[in-house]
């Protein structure tokens, strides 16, 4: 065997492994990716979450209208249709004792989510 085919053969196992961990990486990224976007909606929903317990469920007075708007924006922000839609239930309850039962619905829905 020549020199010069035992170089193009190592040249070329060479390439074929590059080639493999090239396509190996690419998917790994692409992995990491999807879960460090999870990782930020679950971030957010905690937070709206948090929010929600903090401003509604344990506020000793009626909601202002900046906390309402403060709230509204962070739900839309978080562009699940499930939360907001939640949300809205919550938000067009005519009764007390129906926004009592929408607000618990919420958090639990809210609990679910960031517990995935």
């Amino acid at each position: 065997m020549s020199k010069k085919i035992f170089f193009i053969l190592i040249l070329s196992a060479f390439s074929a492994i590059s080639l493999a961990l090239n396509i190996f990486l690419v998917f790994k990224i692409g992995e990491i990716t999807t879960i460090r976007q999870e990782n930020q909606v679950n971030t957010k929903v905690l937070a709206f979450r948090d929010m929600f317990s903090e401003k509604v469920l344990l506020a000793s007075k009626d909601i202002d209208f900046d906390t309402r708007l403060e709230l509204e924006n962070s739900v839309r922000s978080l562009n699940d249709t499930e939360i907001f839609e939640q949300w809205k239930r919550f938000v067009d309850s005519e009764t007390k004792e129906q926004a009592t039962y929408e607000a618990k619905n919420l958090l639990s829905l809210l609990i679910v989510k960031t517990s995935q």
